[in-house]
């Protein structure tokens, strides 16, 4: 197989391919150059003047963080008679810039990946989270890779070369891991989601951003998400790892802002979390647009001290009251290793070697989201026990003072409520009595004007001293030694009293004054028999309708109507004012309550329909209000068979 091997690839002591190469196989064969003026070619490493280049002195290529370029070079050679197909590797999910060619035997260059921050997903030769180049090498053929790559962040990127079945079972681990970590994640962030909604505690919408944001850092950091999420924007992967890392930082301080609650509890804890806030927000504002490299490897350091932030803050409140918050020191002991591992591979270049760091990563903060849940839910059944003890204690102090309070507050109550009786009987009064008072008053004035003679407007006087008397009455019976209403009797229906058209007339009559002075045409339609009715309150209800119709209604008419419904009759009072929706008509029965539109239109104190809501109640007649009326208003009252 060697004799087809060049001579140059023998002078370098290429690495003969005998199946899979790590990292280790190949860090003794890796050459480097750095490139600070941008201005090497594959074809500056061929020919008979190739550049210089120089061992590379650690397993794992790394340079810092560098803005140059950085060209490796790698002589191979195949030493497996069955393969012919390789996979050259790059463990990195994004750089601004790679490239990777095969130089041949003769100098010929072959691009086997050439990405840059705009190119996107769809632009890789192999349809992986990470970044694969296949390249073709026969059974004892010998060639030079070179890999170019220019990155934001560290330049330490480890690679590999594979067969074609040893990346496929790669591919198999790594998605069985994303499986498993991805499904964890996403079970815990919709319970933190479900348990905002329902219990509405700030503290889990912080936990559900702490743990999109782990979660957008790892997809991210593993590819996953510039393969899914936003493949076909690469400008904005270059930076994902910032929004990510930051959003992580973000919510980690205010997740224990508020479920310590070191605004009440550690004030100068408090100042210290807010200002870690604000300090990654000014790094990204600031050096976002004028310095990414540099924001990159802040954001790495800051990670770790945000985090030691984070637990020192739960080691102040766990002096006093450490079973509160136990699990969540356990938590952020759990997120250190993974922050410490960031800072030590990307800060100081070490890097385990019994386990990836982003294995790591992903154990150890699948365990710091799972300690932060078991922290929310232990503070919650801490608290309701307190709470439980308190209100247990509470009880025992009170029920002795509750027992002697018990007679004294009875009695109070019953003072209260007949004195609040006696005030709204009198208001009602007041009210009722200013109606047919008004109306009283207009006959009596036409009566007497010029040119009448007054006998039209007996039956209007008449009416309207009969509800007066009535309604005195009935004010006067409410205390020992006054007799009952005079002419209406009690609430029940009353034979020898008026019935429903008697009632119906004496209000048309009472009023009619009161709207002809308004311009007003006042109808009464009897669309049903008469029948027996509670004669009294039946006009009180009425009248305060009729009242408030008119009141309302500029121009137009006012209609009393009596129509038949099932058994009973129902009186519907119609006109031709602004209208009543049934929100406004639910508010207007509210007592002492006016509509804002109505304050400027007319004088009132709110009483009319509550008086009418309590009487209809009282005598279980059923209000409501037609609020599909186009205009004008309608209010129905229905009045069972007696």
């Amino acid at each position: 197989m060697l004799p087809l091997a060049s001579v140059h690839a023998a002078e370098h002591d290429p690495l003969i391919l005998t199946g899979p190469a790590d990292v280790a196989t190949l860090a003794p064969v890796f050459e480097y150059v750095i490139d600070d003026d941008w201005r090497l070619t594959p074809a500056d490493f061929a020919g008979p003047n190739p550049v210089q280049t120089k061992p590379m002195p650690a397993p794992v290529p790394d340079f810092g963080y560098t803005p140059a370029r950085i060209w490796l070079r790698l002589d191979v050679v195949n030493g497996v008679s069955g393969a012919s197909d390789w996979r050259f590797f790059v463990h990195a999910n994004f750089t601004q810039k790679i490239a990777i060619y095969k130089l041949g035997a003769d100098g010929a260059a072959w691009t086997l990946m050439n990405l840059t921050e705009d190119s996107p997903f769809s632009a890789r030769p192999i349809d992986n989270p990470q970044m694969v180049a296949p390249f073709s090498l026969a059974p004892g053929e010998a060639a030079t890779l070179l890999v170019s790559y220019y990155s934001q962040g560290s330049s330490r990127i480890s690679m590999t070369i594979e067969t074609v079945d040893s990346f496929a079972a790669q591919a198999r681990v790594a998605a069985a891991k994303n499986y498993v970590f991805y499904g964890m994640m996403l079970v815990m962030i919709a319970l933190a989601i479900v348990a905002l909604v329902s219990l509405r505690q700030p503290v889990f919408a912080a936990y559900a951003g702490y743990l999109v944001s782990i979660l957008a850092y790892i997809a991210h950091g593993d590819g996953t998400a510039f393969q899914y999420v936003w493949s076909n924007f690469p400008r904005f992967n270059s930076n994902a790892s910032t929004v990510a890392g930051s959003s992580v930082m973000i919510f980690g301080a205010l997740f224990a802002i508020s479920f310590l609650q070191t605004k009440r509890y550690h004030p100068v804890m408090h100042r210290i979390l807010q200002g870690v806030i604000v300090a990654v927000l000014l790094v990204d504002i600031v050096l976002w647009p004028t310095n990414p490299q540099l924001l990159k490897r802040l954001l790495v350091l800051m990670i770790s001290a945000s985090v030691l932030t984070f637990l020192a803050a739960g080691v102040v409140a766990a002096r006093t009251r450490f079973r509160e918050v136990r699990f969540y020191l356990y938590a952020w002991f759990a997120s250190l290793i993974p922050a410490m591992l960031l800072t030590a591979r990307f800060a100081f270049g070490l890097e385990t070697t019994f386990i990836t760091p982003y294995d790591a990563t992903r154990i150890a903060l699948a365990i710091d989201a799972l300690m932060m849940g078991l922290a929310i839910f232990d503070s919650y059944n801490h608290q309701r026990q307190t709470a439980m003890e308190e209100t247990v204690a509470h009880a025992e102090r009170n029920l002795a003072l509750g027992q002697r309070l018990a007679v004294l507050e009875q009695s109070y109550a019953q003072v209260s409520a007949n004195a609040r009786e006696r005030e709204e009987s009198v208001k009602d009064a007041v009210h009722d009595l200013r109606q047919p008072m008004h109306a009283l008053r207009l006959s009596l004035r036409q009566m007497f004007s010029a040119g009448k003679d007054g006998t039209g407007d007996a039956g209007q006087v008449e009416a309207a001293l009969a509800y007066m008397e009535d309604l005195v009455a009935e004010r006067l019976a409410d205390h020992p030694g006054h007799a009952a209403p005079a002419s209406g009797g009690d609430t029940a229906s009353d034979a020898s009293g008026p019935g429903l058209h008697g009632v119906l007339r004496s209000v048309a009559d009472m009023f009619a004054p009161e709207a002809a002075e308004k311009g007003l045409d006042l109808k009464l339609v009897l669309a049903a028999p008469d029948a027996g009715v509670a004669a009294y309150p039946l006009m009180r209800v009425v009248a305060n309708l009729v009242s408030n119709a008119i009141k309302y209604t500029r121009q137009g008419r006012v209609v009393i109507g009596l129509r038949r419904e099932g058994g009973g009759h129902r009186i519907e009072i119609h006109d031709t004012g602004p209208g009543l929706s049934g929100e406004e008509f639910d508010r207007a029965l509210k007592r002492s309550e006016r509509l804002e539109r109505d304050l400027d239109a007319a004088d009132g104190s709110g009483l009319g329909l509550s008086v009418v809501k309590e009487i209809a109640a009282e005598q279980r007649w059923r209000l409501s209000a037609c609020d599909h009326r186009r205009t004008g208003a309608t209010i129905r009252l229905a009045v069972p068979a007696a």
